[in-house]
């Protein structure tokens, strides 16, 4: 599978699936993933650096994310850990409300019916060891179909190849 990425729109459906593989043993993956100090040195797509990262992981435990870009526009995210099974699974609900009002109203417009409703979603993160690389399927769940496709148009699996540049730089990487 290699470098691939897989980026799908599920039909009729709020959500997205991105699957990627990363040439390195399953844990080493996950951890790189839900442990902060290594979350922090890939969490970032090119034009932002992570100011801010915690990950409490267990059943209900917080996690909070901080992205900060050139011109000091801070980038929020924050939620709570769910279904932790470790190295195979685990879920997180992340609110962006804080992402500044630019943002926020991208997804909830003062016009909406909605205005007043959280920009949240809800991500599984699935792992598997197939030979010598470990597969990721990110699966995101929106509240509505629009909020998908706002997050499409802003390019957000951009953001994710970023990122998984740099988490392919920190993998590569002897620890």
């Amino acid at each position: 599978m290699g470098d691939r990425v897989t980026f799908q729109v599920l039909a009729d459906s709020p959500q997205t699936l991105l699957v990627r593989a990363f040439r390195a043993p399953i844990e080493v993956v996950f951890d790189a993933g839900t442990i902060a100090e290594k979350l922090r040195q890939w969490y970032e797509p090119h034009v932002t650096h992570v100011i801010e990262c915690y990950m409490h992981l267990e059943e209900g435990g917080s996690y909070r994310i901080t992205m900060e870009d050139p011109d000091g526009n801070k980038y929020p995210a924050y939620g709570t850990v769910h279904n932790v099974k470790r190295p195979f699974h685990l879920e997180l609900r992340m609110v962006l409300n804080e992402h500044g009002d630019q943002f926020v109203r991208q997804f909830r417009p003062h016009t909406s019916p909605l205005e007043h409703v959280p920009v949240e979603w809800y991500h599984e993160i699935s792992f598997q060891q197939v030979e010598d690389e470990t597969v990721m399927s990110l699966l995101t769940t929106y509240p509505i179909v629009e909020d998908r496709d706002v997050m499409i148009a802003m390019d957000g699996e951009v953001g994710w190849n970023e990122s998984f540049e740099r988490l392919d730089t920190l993998l590569a990487t002897p620890q």
